[in-house]
């Protein structure tokens, strides 16, 4: 679908405007106006060499808000995702790294996690050393470029992934960037639900730990506010999950180095994230 195409979806029932929202590094995103409402478009398409299916995205987003922590979606169709929009802030890595935040984070994330039993819908399921594997797997196959010691780096995920624990399954997002958290004063709404499946819950304490770049005291705050106690073993659990969570990031630029046309330095980004990654990996060893 092209931005011309906006105006015309059946779910408006006005006069539409629309703008473009800058930013994104996947999509491309509009405001619409509708009369006096406000929506966040979409404009999107499956993603396989990524893991995105938007069927699966659909499902997940109305999951997390019929549980309030995502805006709920109004319409979809092929190429297509519109959701209400919420006046609030987009959060940056120093906004995550404060205390506050913090904890109303860890308690937005139980939120989310807490509704294993009341979930309906068919979701993906989402492992994420299934995904390096097939990330690695999809860089070859595209002759993207990859490190030179990516076997042995592929090797040492399969070793850490032997030594998590047992977890309750239930629906997590798995892309707690800070630019997909937003406050709008009350509360905290999660967006971008394209990764989004049935996974280990701590798999997103990880997630915010390794891309918002929380130092060790806020890292452990976190998993103590989301479990209601701290716990050595969690922590180190989360420590391996953030590990293969800059591992997954970086390969995930590896890819988008040669599939995005979106003006982004995919490249710097896959060093940023390969070399976080190192620095965790060696922490485990510490």
């Amino acid at each position: 679908m092209t931005p011309e195409q906006i105006p015309h979806l059946s779910c408006w029932r006005g006069s539409v405007s629309y703008e473009p929202i800058p930013g994104g590094i996947t999509n491309r995103n509009f405001l619409v106006k509708d009369d006096d409402e406000s929506y966040f478009v979409r404009l999107s398409e499956d993603k396989s060499f990524l893991g995105i299916d938007r069927r699966n995205e659909r499902v997940c987003q109305q999951a997390a808000a019929e549980v309030s922590v995502s805006p709920a979606v109004v319409h979809y169709e092929e190429g297509v995702l519109v959701s209400r929009c919420i006046e609030a802030q987009t959060l940056t890595n120093e906004d995550v790294c404060r205390d506050a935040i913090v904890e109303r984070l860890a308690a937005t994330v139980r939120q989310l996690h807490d509704a294993r039993h009341q979930l309906t819908g068919e979701m993906l399921y989402f492992c994420p050393f299934q995904t390096v594997r097939t990330y690695v797997e999809t860089a070859r196959r595209l002759k993207a470029e990859l490190p030179r010691d990516i076997d042995s780096l592929l090797e040492d995920a399969g070793l850490l992934s032997r030594g998590m624990a047992a977890f309750h399954p239930t629906l997590c997002h798995n892309d707690l960037l800070a630019a997909n958290i937003m406050d709008d004063g009350q509360r905290l709404w999660l967006i971008d639900w394209e990764y989004a499946a049935i996974g280990n819950p701590l798999f997103d304490l990880a997630s915010i730990s390794a891309n918002c770049g929380l130092p060790d005291e806020l890292e452990a705050r976190l998993l103590e506010v989301y479990s209601g106690a701290f716990d050595h073993e969690e922590l180190h659990q989360v420590h391996v999950l953030k590990t293969v969570s800059l591992l997954r990031e970086a390969l995930w630029a590896v890819i988008q180095t040669v599939m995005s046309d979106i003006d982004f330095d995919y490249t710097q980004y896959a060093r940023d994230n390969f070399s976080a990654y190192k620095a965790s990996r060696e922490k485990l060893d510490g």
